[in-house]
């Protein structure tokens, strides 16, 4: 389990890495016009997870980009798609020996209905998601399905480092959350215990930035914090024997958060 120590370093040592993960490439097809709307503003903010390389209205759209060279790596299908349908489109590209062949999920409404029981039945093959669905569920499965175990994990990490971040109150706008996710991923890809000097120093050289930027910077995000005053960051403070109201220092901080994104992954 990753620690953190407090104090300053006393020795060089090797670098922790971090893996460099690349988007997910993924064609959606929605016979809706509000669910291509909705697609195309959720996917511009989350680009760097899954890159919506084309979003299709119906089942010609879909075939014309694959026999035109769009090689994604997941297909997301809506269940009740047109024009052909989805299953024509499936039968299609089952014959167009696609490589690399993407994975392919289908989004299928909820089976209350006979026509919606007998749509599970058609796709068992392929994943299936039900819907409604929540957008940040459907980026979490199609980066699932796209990704390698390294890449996965990396991602898998993230969102639970963003979920304690949000849970503490940290705001988004300021550069100190970048860094403090930084800190918290150096921290839990370490083989050894490391001190927040020396996370800090990582995120300093990973950013081209001097240490005292990245220590400002975190120290805005704690201020900010406190100013916010969710429970989460107030039970840290009185862990720590901190007033309820004031900054938690840089290492009290990352090393709270961090125990908390440990309790998540278990």
């Amino acid at each position: 389990m990753a620690t953190l120590l407090e104090e300053r370093p006393k020795a060089a040592h090797e670098k922790t890495t971090l893996p460099t993960p690349s988007a997910v490439v993924a064609l959606f097809a929605f016979s809706s016009k509000l669910d291509r709307d909705n697609m195309q503003l959720f996917a511009r903010t989350h680009s760097d997870e899954v890159h919506a390389a084309a979003i299709a209205a119906d089942g010609r759209q879909v075939l014309e980009l694959l026999h035109g060279g769009l090689r994604p790596q997941v297909l997301v299908l809506d269940a009740l798609l047109t024009k052909p349908s989805v299953t024509e489109v499936l039968q299609e590209i089952g014959t167009m020996h696609l490589d690399p062949e993407p994975a392919v999920l289908v989004l299928v409404p909820v089976p209350e209905e006979t026509a919606a029981r007998r749509a599970l039945g058609l796709f068992s093959q392929y994943r299936i998601m039900l819907r409604p669905y929540g957008m940040k569920n459907l980026f979490d499965e199609i980066y699932r399905m796209g990704s390698d175990e390294d890449e996965h994990r990396l991602y898998r990490l993230r969102r639970c480092c963003d979920d304690v971040l949000e849970m503490f109150g940290a705001s988004m706008t300021l550069s100190g959350y970048r860094y403090a996710e930084r800190m918290l991923l150096y921290a839990l890809y370490a083989d050894r215990p490391l001190r927040i000097g020396v996370l800090q120093q990582y995120v300093a050289s990973e950013e081209g930035i001097e240490i005292g930027t990245v220590v400002s910077a975190l120290n805005r995000l704690s201020a900010g914090m406190a100013k916010r005053g969710t429970e989460a960051y107030k039970t840290l403070c009185r862990r720590s024997g901190r007033p309820e109201d004031k900054p938690l220092s840089n290492g009290q901080l990352i090393k709270g958060m961090l125990e908390e994104v440990q309790k998540g992954l278990d």
